[in-house]
């Protein structure tokens, strides 16, 4: 009985396995294959989408970004990212007004791409879809990229300077369209470029047809691919160095034959310029003014040569030269230095451009000399006229006195020299009137004076007073100046009675 169930129990286990492959086979049989599940990008209908917070962007499903410096990606970044391709952007997406979808075209007619722009209250999500095209973000990313490109080459284009890109070994990769201009290929780009330290160069290209030649100044930035060269049309400014290589010759050969000694210095107060009388009138040594010198070490070595005069305090000496300088700056130092051996200079101290400062030394030795000589010669004749009994008084050709002798004082009782007003013609006749009473003789001799004839001299003596005579002549002088000479003699009789008056 036992045996019999177990067969029993076998059978069913066998037919319910081949029941179940049965089964199976019809399903796989029968039942179609179920399809693949294909990637978003596979679908042809793929889309980037970037969600925001406010500005700033918290999430994203696409394979490209737009370049962030900080790491933070934001919208003002995605705006300039897309802006090239997307018109009207907002620059806010606070802008937006909530569940209100914006939709943004592209520029470009052809163009497959669309910007979708939807803000809730949660934030806002910036979709966009390039259909067929399966990785839209990075298509654009690719475009933005060819974009900047472009727009790199045409700025270099229209850039107003020659500008090229050398590989290493020096061939020429690109240039400009200044670079072709100035640079034609028969005359090609120049070889020499600037020097290892990256200062600037020269260098000199002379075009074709006999026209002027053009300097150019050129700067090269090293790369590990080789080089960018950046050349400066500088050929006003070689020229305006030219023109004023040419004026400063043409001053240091002018001021070679002057008599003036000229010593420039600069801002920081050293000697530039100097001519030769400078080492002529101050016997200092061309080697030391070749060396420039400062101001302080130039007139130190005035100073030791008493080429100055000596201070007469050393511990005050750096002070007084401070003081000349500070006077030089203003344009109010001027000096006259009287040196041993009766040598005589004028130091003038005057302000010069972009802060420089030029002292000029003349020797007017000569001119002093004169000047002291004529003073003797005027103090000998005043001193013979001053000794002449009659009293002399020159009238010059503007009507006013112009000198008289101590005669002249004391008949008349005049003193021109202690007063600050100048005695005309009139103040005379009245100091004459005064102390010479006889209307008729002042008369005669303001016509005389008035008519100045130097044919005819007046020459009389007439008596004041019983006893007491008076000669008088009128002459005129060399250029119009006229002279009045007096004469007044008192007999003995009237003396003594003047003396009795008096005592």
């Amino acid at each position: 009985m036992a045996a019999t169930s177990l067969m029993l129990w076998l059978q069913l286990g066998a037919v319910a396995t081949l029941i179940s492959f049965a089964v199976l086979w019809c399903v796989g049989r029968f039942t179609p294959a179920p399809s693949r599940i294909l990637a978003p990008w596979q679908t042809g209908d793929a889309e980037a989408s970037y969600l925001f917070q406010d500005d700033l962007m918290f999430d994203h499903d696409a394979g490209a970004l737009p370049p962030a410096d900080d790491g933070a990606q934001t919208w003002a970044a995605m705006r300039t990212w897309l802006d090239h391709r997307f018109a009207d952007l907002p620059h806010s997406l606070d802008d937006l007004a909530e569940d209100a979808p914006v939709i943004v075209a592209p520029h470009e007619a052809g163009d497959t791409a669309v910007l979708r722009l939807s803000r809730t209250i949660h934030g806002t999500r910036v979709t966009l879809t390039d259909p067929p095209h399966a990785a839209p973000a990075e298509r654009h990313d690719m475009l933005a990229s060819a974009a900047r490109m472009t727009d790199i080459t045409d700025t270099f284009d229209a850039a107003p300077h020659p500008i090229w890109k050398t590989g290493t070994d020096g061939t020429i990769i690109w240039r400009n369209a200044a670079c072709e201009a100035a640079f034609n290929p028969a005359l090609q780009a120049p070889e020499k470029t600037a020097s290892s330290d990256n200062a600037p160069s020269r260098f000199c290209v002379t075009p074709q047809e006999g026209l002027r030649p053009k300097w150019y100044e050129l700067r090269t930035t090293e790369h590990h691919w080789g080089a960018l060269h950046y050349a400066t049309d500088i050929s006003q400014v070689v020229s305006a160095e030219g023109m004023q290589k040419d004026f400063v010759q043409t001053l240091a050969k002018t001021f070679a034959y002057l008599t003036t000694g000229l010593a420039v210095f600069d801002r920081n107060r050293k000697l530039v310029s100097f001519n030769p009388a400078l080492v002529d009138l101050t016997s200092l040594g061309a080697e030391f003014l070749i060396a420039q010198p400062d101001l302080m070490a130039f007139f130190d070595c005035l100073r030791d040569r008493h080429v100055m005069p000596e201070p007469r305090s050393y511990s005050s000496w750096r002070t007084q030269i401070g003081e000349v300088i500070n006077a030089a700056e203003g344009g109010q130092y001027r000096e006259t230095w009287s040196l041993p051996n009766d040598v005589t200079y004028r130091v003038t101290g005057r302000p010069y451009p972009d802060g420089a400062v030029v002292f000029l030394f003349d020797d007017i030795s000569a001119e002093v000399m004169a000047e002291r000589r004529f003073r003797s010669e005027l103090d000998l004749r005043q001193s013979a006229m001053d000794n002449l009994p009659e009293a002399v008084i020159v009238i010059g050709v503007n009507n006013v006195l112009a000198f008289c002798n101590t005669a002249a004082n004391d008949l008349l009782h005049i003193d021109p020299d202690a007063s600050f007003a100048d005695m005309t013609v009139p103040d005379l006749l009245r100091a004459c009137a005064a102390a010479l009473p006889a209307p008729s003789v002042w008369g005669e001799v303001e016509n005389c004076m008035r008519l100045r004839q130097p044919d005819v001299p007046l020459c009389k003596s007439v008596d004041i007073t019983p006893g007491h005579n008076l000669t008088y002549r009128v002459q005129v002088l060399a250029g119009g100046a006229r002279m009045l000479v007096l004469r007044s003699s008192i007999d003995a009789a009237q003396q003594s009675a003047a003396r009795l008056v008096a005592g």
